[in-house]
């Protein structure tokens, strides 16, 4: 058993709190209670048709029931009166009603068949055209009609405890081995884009119609009927609303007989039903590869309850799913007989999709191939766009065999399965236990096969301790492999507000995700789900020290790193003209964030009130550039910034052209230069310290870098300081610490670099140890060090690839006691020199 999976991190939770955190995390949920409250939400909501009490007899419009002569004549006849009428019930009373050709059902109309009637179909296919719009397979086209087909009607219904009969064996199961080059036609158009209404089949086609189907129609009921061997989908249900599906009965045998096939749809019930056919009994769908993707119609609010299993599959969702599906619960079911596979979940690379928020709980099975399984790979089809399968609870499950696995679970490496929930599930006996493979957040709880008690793999844990031998001191190496990982740039905040957890991200899955690390037990967990696209280190540990925030595209969002609970904290669609950058910018109170744009004709910068909600722009450029926007702190009328190009190298340029960063004060409504330093130096890598009263940089030397000095400036551009000084080591990167007291700063000399902690109060600095990154290729590498303290300034963080790709570090520096290799004071004159100007 191959076994990769990756534990949720709310796997000590009851399972009780891990549905709520699921539920936030995926749509439906996010005020937390019981999601089955949604599904009575559901069935109370569904209107049932609407039918006038008038009745029309088939017998008064020339049905005859004997089994010979063709009624559709008289059920043109009959339903034409009903549609003139108004609508009512087209009584079918007992007998054998042969009709050679489709039955077109008309709005307000219920057909109504009486015990011991049975309606059945000839099978000359000419007698099905012309062509009429339908979708075969989750694609729209002209085909054949359905038997029993109702086209954009309202209010309609097939009731009774008559039969249904496809007659489906002549000629149509021939047709499946001639339907391989229409199968492959009808899909290249959907992939290509042909309209449908040039994607004509019938005549000379071999495309198999469905035996009943509902197009695009509002509250539709179907209650009571016996359906037998239909020529392909028994009951099919496509872009409709307000469906329910009560009390019918199947015995369909012919090839591909799903049971019901619901495309598209919202508001369905589905209950008491007994199935017994060839294919899937339910199949829940949402159409298939482009098209699908393209009209985004997905299927949703639907509810299966106390049905009846035997044939294919039980209950399944797709594989047409391209459209997406969501909100679905199945409860209190049971097995007429064997079937193939209980519970499947399937799509593959073809279609894309997301299937989210799907429940299933009291089922009961015979014998099974599998028992519960969620496939992102069927029949290996596809490359362009693998699907999502996510949110997914299943609890209180028993069956006696499963023939292959027992729980059988398959993602894709750069899309997995994401929080899936198994509870309470009992497997007498299967060959193979479970197999899983690229699923994200899976819990089990009391999941017992072959009487053995089944655990997901185990976390990854463990930090690699090592020692420092420049200094002697502790440094832990928090990822290993070959994928890189990164910490947080240094403006951003890598620790929890209890410092209990580590935030980094890694493209460990071929995408920027989010994972958490526990400092104490060295257990590693994904934080973000696998659909979220993030720069890779540009997040931050929010304000209140227990959510991480992020960006994807406009929208920004917050994962509580302790229970991965997501929630969106703002859309930026809207509010400003292109997808904004985040730099990790906050005030301590959380309430205002600082995003950017810089694209090719328009840089601005917006502070965002989460609060009210107002996306105020502060500054705005149509040249250069911008880089590194920071609020202060403790003050959102201050926004600092750094202009571009960089001209600070330049220095035949006059002081007001040489402005490493800008400041706008909008209480005095001013934009205007805050640092500049003389000729011979430029400023980098600015940073406000916590309580919002200084203004880090490093002075460097042009050029060489070096002598350099660690600086800051008041808020209002005055009080300057020189921290620390170094004729030897040239400083990037760096960050105050939160009580004001240290300061951690990288170096900037490729693979031979240090780690440099200074004491803000003495000038004292020590090496802690040395990264040794190469930081030779850029921000784009990740290899810079990007220091960071923790809140309560017991950890430092750091990124180096000394390993050959980027790993996160943290040093312990909790007693901050030790003795370094390194201590050169700044002058005691600290905070007196005049060497640069603050451009006032």
């Amino acid at each position: 058993m191959k076994l990769t999976c990756k534990l949720y991190v709310a796997a000590c939770l009851p399972i009780a709190a891990a549905l709520v955190v699921g539920g936030c995390a995926g749509g439906n949920n996010a005020a937390g209670g019981d999601p089955w409250a949604r599904a009575d939400q559901i069935t109370g909501s569904i209107r049932e048709p609407d039918i006038p009490g008038r009745a029309f007899r088939l017998a008064d419009f020339g049905g005859t029931g004997d089994g010979i002569t063709d009624n559709r004549e008289a059920f043109i006849r009959a339903v034409s009166a009903c549609r003139e009428a108004g609508g009512g019930r087209l009584l079918v009373e007992a007998g054998h009603y042969l009709v050679n050709g489709p039955i077109h059902l008309t709005s307000h109309m219920e057909l109504h068949l009486e015990e011991g009637s049975r309606i059945f179909f000839g099978s000359e296919p000419e007698d099905y055209l012309p062509v009429v719009p339908t979708s075969w397979e989750g694609t729209r086209c002209y085909n054949y009609s359905p038997f029993i087909y109702a086209y954009e009607l309202t209010d309609v219904a097939i009731t009774g405890r008559g039969e249904i009969d496809g007659e489906g064996a002549r000629p149509w199961n021939r047709w499946k081995d001639l339907q391989g080059a229409d199968q492959r036609l009808i899909r290249r158009m959907n992939n290509e884009a042909v309209p449908p209404e040039e994607r004509i089949f019938g005549r000379g086609h071999f495309l198999r119609p469905h035996l009943i189907q509902f197009y695009g129609c509002q509250r539709i009921l179907v209650e009571g009927v016996h359906i037998t061997d239909a020529p392909f989908w028994c009951l099919h249900t496509v872009y409709s609303r307000d469906i329910i599906i009560r009390g019918v009965t199947y015995d369909a045998h012919n090839l591909n007989n799903d049971g019901i096939d619901p495309e598209s749809c919202e508001n369905v019930l589905i209950e008491d039903v007994t199935f017994n056919n060839r294919d899937d009994n339910i199949a829940i769908k949402a159409g298939r590869d482009l098209e699908a993707r393209s009209l985004g119609i997905p299927a949703r609010n639907i509810v299966v309850r106390d049905c009846r299993f035997k044939g294919h599959n039980a209950i399944a969702v797709g594989s047409e799913m391209s459209g997406g599906v969501h909100d679905v619960y199945v409860e209190d079911c049971t097995f007429a007989g064997t079937v193939m596979y209980g519970f499947y979940l399937k799509g593959n690379r073809d279609r894309g999709g997301e299937v989210r928020d799907i429940y299933a709980r009291n089922l009961e099975f015979d014998t099974t191939r599998s028992t519960i399984i969620i496939d992102s790979n069927y029949k290996s089809e596809g490359s362009c766009c693998p699907p999502l399968f996510k949110n997914i609870y299943v609890e209180n499950v028993r069956a006696r065999m499963a023939t292959e696995q027992g729980i059988y679970l398959k993602g894709f490496s750069e899309r997995p399965l994401d929080s899936i929930f198994i509870r309470n599930v009992e497997i007498t006996s299967a060959r193979i236990p479970m197999e899983v493979t690229e699923t994200d957040h899976l819990v089990l709880e009391d999941v017992v096969i072959n009487g053995q008690l089944q655990q997901p793999a185990p976390p990854e844990t463990g930090l690699i301790k090592t020692v420092s031998p420049e200094t002697g001191r502790e440094v832990w190496q928090i990822t290993k492999g070959d994928d890189p990982s990164v910490a947080c740039y240094f403006e951003g905040q890598a620790f929890t507000g209890d410092e209990r957890y580590l935030v980094y991200s890694s493209l460990r899955t071929g995408k920027w995700m989010l994972y958490r690390v526990e400092l104490e037990t060295g257990v590693q967990e994904p934080l973000t789900f696998a659909e979220r696209e993030i720069n890779g280190d540009d997040y931050t540990v929010m304000p209140d020290g227990e959510r991480v925030c992020y960006l994807d595209g406009w929208e920004m969002y917050a994962n509580r790193v302790e229970t991965g609970e997501e929630e969106l904290l703002f859309d930026f669609k809207g509010h400003l003209p292109a997808p904004p950058r985040f730099t990790g910018s906050f005030t301590n109170d959380g309430r205002y964030t600082m995003v950017f744009i810089s694209g090719d004709t328009l840089k601005a910068i917006y502070r965002t009130d989460l609060e009210t909600g107002e996306v105020l722009e502060v500054h705005r450029r149509t040249e250069g550039r911008i880089s590194h926007p920071l609020i202060n702190p403790e003050d959102p009328r201050v926004i600092s910034y750094v202009p571009g190009p960089d001209t600070q190298n330049d220095m035949t340029l006059p002081m007001e052209k040489r402005a490493r960063t800008w400041k706008v004060d909008l209480d005095a409504g001013t934009d205007r230069q805050f640092l500049t330093v003389p000729y011979g130096f430029r400023a980098t890598h600015e940073s406000w310290s916590h309580d919002g009263s200084r203004f880090f940089f490093f002075r460097k030397t042009r050029p060489g870098w070096s002598p350099v000095a660690i600086c800051s400036m008041d808020k209002a551009g005055g009080d300057l300081r020189v921290h620390f000084e170094s004729d030897t080591i040239r400083l990037g990167h760096g960050v105050s610490s939160r009580d004001g007291r240290w300061f951690i700063s990288d170096s900037q000399e490729p693979g031979s670099n240090e780690l440099v902690l200074v004491n803000l109060e003495s000038g004292e600095a020590q090496v802690l140890c040395r990264p040794d990154a190469s930081i030779t290729e850029g921000h784009d590498a990740f290899a810079h060090v990007h220091p960071s303290f923790s809140p309560g300034g017991n950890y430092v963080a750091f990124t180096s690839d000394r390993t050959g790709t980027p790993q996160v570090y943290v040093v312990p520096v909790g007693d901050l006691t030790g003795s370094g290799v390194y201590a050169q004071a700044a002058d005691p004159e600290v905070g007196k020199r005049t060497f640069f100007t603050n451009g006032e």
